[in-house]
């Protein structure tokens, strides 16, 4: 998705132009700072979680019960469970 404006979507600024992070099914249901809790489906993760988090953000697979958890220093979204 392209922004037709400026905007702020998962808390990342985009302006008119800018290619918008798709995110598949994830949300954030919690933010502090640029660390992020998702909740979303496996099919998505980790191919559509995003790398503009912090260390120590998570994701939650709703339908398999599987949390990823992202490092910062390897730009990499690690499964945990």
């Amino acid at each position: 998705m392209t922004a037709d404006r400026p905007m702020i979507v998962d808390g990342v600024e985009y302006n008119k132009g800018d290619e918008i992070w798709d995110l598949g099914s994830f949300v954030a249901v919690e933010a502090r700072g640029m660390m992020r809790s998702y909740e979303g489906l496996s099919k998505d993760a980790p191919g559509k979680l995003p790398h503009y988090v912090s260390s120590g953000s998570s994701a939650f697979c709703l339908d398999t019960g599987d949390m990823y958890k992202f490092h910062e220093q390897t730009d990499t979204w690690y499964l945990i469970t």
